[in-house]
């Protein structure tokens, strides 16, 4: 917890410095603390990608970020302790059983981080994806040596420009600095709530039983469900007007947010709909916007044409690249498969129609199910309060956002998590319009709170909730914990050295399952999912030159 503790506070040193650095750029006049900081993370995102096309991610960075650091400190220095300042302040003007409520918040977050990671995505790419941006940089091809290290998520070069890699590989906690930054925010929200707005945002806490699962591993979902809630927030208070400097707040955002998980481009739309509306005082702020938006999507498309030959992957939509490291058009359909089966209990459901589709996947078992059900009756109560509510649009728009997220999940990935941010959003604002007591509301995150803290401490046994073999259980808190955190993984296996036609690799003992890699050596990919589809598809991986630097092909063979 104490070395955690250190890194959390040189992340947000670095995200307050950035903080300032973005804010004059954009200029963004005014923005919670808390904001503050996730503007300073997007710049360090921005900086970090870059950085990884010509770069490790590695000592030589972190110098240079180091310096860079101490710089704006001096620039900054007067505001630097205006901000802290205000931190202090508007801690201490929370009422007794509110700074008991966030430090509770803080100390569950911490002890999490502390323990091994619960998702199984760290162990199949999480790991060996920050590994490889550590180690190389981006690295053309990579998708070739693993499908699911062409995903390569902003997040996951963020997490390799805060992991010290040079002093260990036990840090992986930028998901936990990020709960405990927006969990202040919600505590503040809900401390001094005075309409449904600062209510519905200050609830989102009451899931942090769900969210602490995401907590100890880098998953790109964590700040999904933490920050597109505040986007709904201020586009409710803001709908029918706002100041340029707001929607600059919010534009960043949901560019942040889209950056990280292309998926929520849905918000996008309610960007769009905020500029329309407030084009005449927007207008001559558009070049700002179109630069940081080209910026954005232009790495996004050269890190997707690097590691994978595609610009959208993982669809082979605009295949216009003619490169030696491109992945087989084969692969990507098995790609494909394989995450849509995901969603259906890794069951084949291609012969079926959409009618008995859709009704295998409200049957799935356990908690998948549980919350596909749910979704679909948020889907169909909602409509309930649009039609009692006064201010009907915001909360139409809102639900058409929810219906298209569904729609875009569904042709590609039906998996709960992805489209659990609207579980949240309509459940809350269903929520606030019944129960208006604060009091109940406080309560009620407590319980969530306590409830998360249980299996930090205790262990538990997850298979009432899941059919994952490997996520049946939890890893917990120890005491050594309490300086020392335990490492990135949760596959305990050795590892082999393999040659296939000619490519040698490490792979992790036959226990482990077919896309797991673990923390394996560069470069690592499991031996079954080589053989596999060497058989079926009649491809290997193999370095495109002699150096691993330079990436990765695959080569058809005839046996």
């Amino acid at each position: 917890m104490l070395l955690i503790a250190l890194s959390w506070i040189y992340i947000a040193l670095t995200c307050l410095n950035l903080g300032f650095v973005f804010k004059r750029f954009f200029k963004i006049k005014t923005c919670h603390l808390a904001i503050h900081l996730i503007l300073g993370l997007f710049l360090y995102t921005l900086i970090t990608c870059i950085a990884a096309f010509f770069i490790r991610i590695h000592i030589e960075f972190y110098s240079i970020i180091l310096i860079l650091n101490c710089i704006l400190a001096v620039i900054y220095k007067k505001e630097i302790v205006q901000y802290l300042n205000a931190l202090l302040h508007a801690f201490k003007a929370f009422k007794i059983h509110y700074k008991l409520l966030y430090a509770l918040l803080f100390l569950v977050v911490l002890a999490q981080s502390a323990t091994k990671p619960y998702l199984i995505d760290n162990e199949s790419y999480y790991i060996q994806t920050i590994k490889w941006i550590n180690t190389f940089g981006y690295v053309k091809g990579l998708a070739n040596l693993h499908l699911f290290l062409g995903q390569n998520s902003s997040w996951h070069a963020l997490q390799a420009g805060f992991n010290f890699p040079f002093i260990s590989n036990i840090l992986n906690d930028i998901n936990g600095f990020v709960f405990v930054v927006m969990g202040f925010l919600f505590v503040e929200k809900i401390s001094r709530a005075t309409n449904s707005q600062d209510y519905f945002l200050g609830l989102v806490l009451s899931f942090s039983l769900f969210f602490m699962q995401f907590v100890n591993a880098p998953s790109p979902d964590l700040i999904i469900f933490l920050l597109a809630p505040y986007v709904i927030y201020k586009y409710l208070l803001h709908h029918s007007h706002l100041s340029a400097s707001t929607f600059n707040i919010l534009f960043s955002i949901v560019l942040f947010l889209c950056f990280v998980k292309v998926t929520m481009v849905v918000f996008a739309f309610l960007i769009f709909l905020l500029f329309i509306k407030n084009f005449k005082i927007l207008k001559v702020h558009i070049g700002q916007y179109i630069m940081l938006s080209v910026l954005v999507l232009g790495l996004f498309l050269l890190k997707n044409a690097v590691i994978s030959g595609y610009l959208l992957y993982p669809t082979s939509s605009f295949d216009v690249l003619s490169v030696d490291w491109k992945l087989p058009s084969e692969l990507i359909k098995l790609y494909q498969t394989g995450t849509y089966q995901s969603g259906m209990n890794n069951s084949n459901v291609s012969h079926f129609s959409f009618i008995e589709t859709f009704k295998y996947w409200l049957q799935i078992p356990k908690l998948h199910g549980l919350f596909n059900k749910l979704f679909l009756l948020l889907l169909i109560v909602f409509p309930l309060l649009i039609f009692k509510s006064k201010n009907k649009q915001p909360l139409l728009i809102i639900y058409l956002l929810a219906i298209l997220q569904f729609v875009i999940v569904w042709l590609n990935s039906p998996q709960y998590r992805f489209f659990f941010i609207f579980i949240v959003i309509l459940s809350l604002l269903l929520f606030v319009s019944v129960f208006k007591s604060r009091k109940f509301g406080v309560i009620l995150i407590y319980v969530s709170l306590a409830l998360s803290a249980i299996p930090v401490f205790i262990p538990i046994n997850l298979n009432t909730f899941t059919s994952n073999d490997f996520a049946m259980s939890l890893s917990n808190f120890k005491i050594k914990n309490s300086v020392i955190p335990e490492g990135n993984t949760k596959t305990s296996t050795s590892f082999s050295k393999e040659t296939t036609h000619g490519f040698s690799y490490n792979s992790p003992g036959a226990n482990v399952f077919f896309w797991g890699t673990g923390n394996g050596n560069l470069p690592c990919v499991n031996k079954q999912q080589v053989a596999y589809i060497k058989t079926y598809y009649r491809y290997v991986p193999q370095l495109r030159t002699n150096e691993i630097k330079d990436g990765f092909k695959s080569l058809k063979v005839k046996e």
